[in-house]
């Protein structure tokens, strides 16, 4: 298999006005449209940068993160400033706001396109709300420089790999979050989108990507699958691990499916 079964036969684009430029960014575009047409509201493919917009490098940066993590903190707490504020809960959720913005729609453009996506830091850039949380991101598309084309397992090993990790790898370096802790929120998002991609994929094909993506200790590469066990199956059905503490934050109530519950 080089890609996934569920990739568009050529004959489809067809359906695109001649005029239209078949750009793998207008394709990206297209899917997003088709299949989640909500991402179009806070991801852009191919669009010109408006300025404002930081990539990882800079948003990333000592001064620059602790202030975007201190506009977050007083919206959090803007109603109780008595309370002690808990850093932990903060930056997790300020966390499942970036990737659950980011992920999910790259994981659709990453494993339907024609050609596995180059997901390197550089190529996303995102505007942060005026809370400080993220709030929309566009995105440079261009194809990996591959010689082969990638299977499902090596297109989101790929996403996790170079899409992911240098995020997750800033917000531990604050010290204020386990890595591990980051990783057990994104495999609850993986989780979900995986679910939701269900409704026009095979689902034998998700099937696959599911046991690899969180029961297989090792990536191909080698090194250690830090999606591994953070979602369990029981009776049929992906529950997380852990708890993401967010409802320790005021006014944010417990998730539904918590694991302290």
């Amino acid at each position: 298999m080089a890609y996934l079964a569920f990739r568009e036969p050529a004959e489809k684009w067809e359906t695109v006005p001649r005029l239209f430029p078949r750009t793998l960014s207008d394709k990206v575009k297209i899917t997003f449209t088709r299949y989640s047409p909500w991402f179009n509201d806070f991801i852009f493919p191919g669009t010109s940068t408006p300025s404002g917009t930081l990539t990882l490098a800079e948003w990333s940066q000592p001064a620059e993160l602790a202030a975007l993590l201190e506009r977050y903190a007083s919206h959090c707490y803007r109603d109780t400033p008595e309370k002690k504020q808990q850093n932990k809960p903060l930056l997790s959720l300020w966390a499942q706001w970036y990737t659950g913005l980011l992920v999910p729609p790259l994981m659709l453009a990453q494993l339907t396109m024609p050609c596995s996506l180059d997901l390197s830091p550089e190529r996303v850039r995102v505007r942060f709300h005026e809370t400080g949380r993220a709030e929309k991101f566009w995105l440079n598309v261009q194809p990996a420089q591959h010689s082969a084309p990638q299977d499902a397992i090596a297109r989101i090993e790929d996403l996790i790999e170079t899409g992911i990790t240098p995020v997750i790898s800033a917000l531990e370096a604050t010290g204020h979050i386990n890595g591990k802790l980051v990783w057990s929120n994104l495999g609850y998002i993986v989780n979900w989108f995986l679910n939701e991609m269900s409704k026009f994929h095979s689902q034998e094909e998700l099937n696959t990507l599911h046991h690899h993506c969180f029961c297989s200790a090792q990536l191909r590469t080698g090194r250690a699958n830090p999606l591994f066990r953070t979602m369990l199956e029981r009776e049929g059905q992906w529950v997380r691990r852990t708890c993401c503490q967010r409802n320790r934050l005021p006014g944010v109530q417990q998730c539904g499916d918590c694991t302290l519950a």
